[in-house]
Order: structure tokens, then C-alpha cells, then sequence
């Protein structure tokens, strides 16, 4: 039976002091703090990568048949 790791509580990630300020400005023209904001900006870019990536189809399947060499007989038209 599988190991559950229980999930973090929080992330840390490191910004720069620019990086900061502008996350801290667009957090509160919002009335957000800023784990709200980053949390939320997250979220929403995870759900649109997910939501892009499960909509591509794959691949066509290549088969013996398809990889078989075509050879094509041309004739003058005129």
C-alpha cells in the first residue's frame, strides 16, 4: 500500500525585491493579500496549461503500412 506524503502548507519562492513590489502593487489594487494573489495567479495559469495541453491531439499512430515507400509514375500531359 502506497505512502501518503501529506501535502506542504505553504511554498517558498524566491523573488526579487522588483518582482515582489509589482506582485505586492497588482495584490492590492485587488484588496488581496499576496499569497491570495499569487495563489489565485497560480491556479488560474496551472488550469489554462492543463486545460491547452489536454486539448492537443497526438499523434497520428505510424504503422508498417504508412512507412512503405510510394512510388509514383508520371506521364506527359501534352
Amino acid at each position: 500500500m502506497p505512502v501518503e506524503t501529506p501535502l506542504p502548507d505553504h511554498l517558498d519562492v524566491p523573488a526579487t525585491e522588483d518582482q515582489f513590489l509589482t506582485i505586492t502593487r497588482a495584490a492590492d489594487l485587488l484588496g488581496w493579500t499576496v499569497p491570495e494573489y499569487v495563489l489565485t495567479a497560480t491556479l488560474d495559469r496551472a488550469e489554462r496549461d492543463l486545460y491547452e495541453n489536454a486539448t492537443i491531439p497526438s499523434p497520428p499512430t505510424l504503422t508498417q503500412a504508412t512507412l512503405t515507400p510510394y512510388t509514383a509514375l508520371l506521364t506527359p500531359t501534352s
